[in-house]
């Protein structure tokens, strides 16, 4: 979409600019007038939240495919859906993979947010011990979160470290 039409792009800027300037708080709002309280509107106001970053750098790495790719593999005939699946996703993977990183750090960054709208887990516990003022059960929890972030984000950049090494 954005990657392909410049015009798009232009179009998606300043709306991209205004989510990812916009407080986490403020997702809450329309999210919980919509789905209510619970785990879902927390889920949807973490994927909007994240969504920003993750169109932002994959358009920006389905752009960086080198044009002397582009240009041979349309000469050799393929399609554009040929192009993107063949050529610029296997040639953006970097980006891509930094995409997945970038959103499970983001969507993290709102679990405790979460938590105020009755998501459950990890956010509430946060969000309890605070309420209480139970030291150890907000500190239990939000360790458990790092350790969570940490882990999944070790995940992630293993793979883009030997892609790197690759190139």
């Amino acid at each position: 979409g954005a990657a392909r039409s410049e015009r798009l792009e232009r179009l998606l800027r300043p709306v991209l600019d205004v989510f990812q300037t916009m407080p986490q708080f403020v997702y809450l709002i329309p999210v919980v007038a919509l789905f209510g309280v619970g785990r879902a509107p927390a889920a949807a106001a973490a994927v909007i939240y994240a969504l920003p970053a993750v169109i932002r750098i994959t358009t920006q790495g389905l752009r960086g495919v080198d044009p002397a790719a582009m240009e041979c593999a349309r000469s050799l005939g393929a399609t554009p859906g040929q192009q993107l699946r063949q050529v610029q996703i296997p040639l953006a993977r970097p980006a891509l993979l930094l995409a997945v990183n970038q959103a499970v750090v983001l969507v993290l960054a709102v679990v405790i947010i979460g938590g105020l709208v009755g998501s459950g887990a990890l956010g509430y516990e946060v969000v309890l011990g605070l309420a209480q003022g139970d030291l150890a059960t907000g500190l239990v929890a939000g360790a458990a979160i790092v350790c969570l972030g940490l882990m999944l984000d070790r995940v992630t950049q293993p793979t883009t470290r030997r892609q790197r090494q690759e190139s």
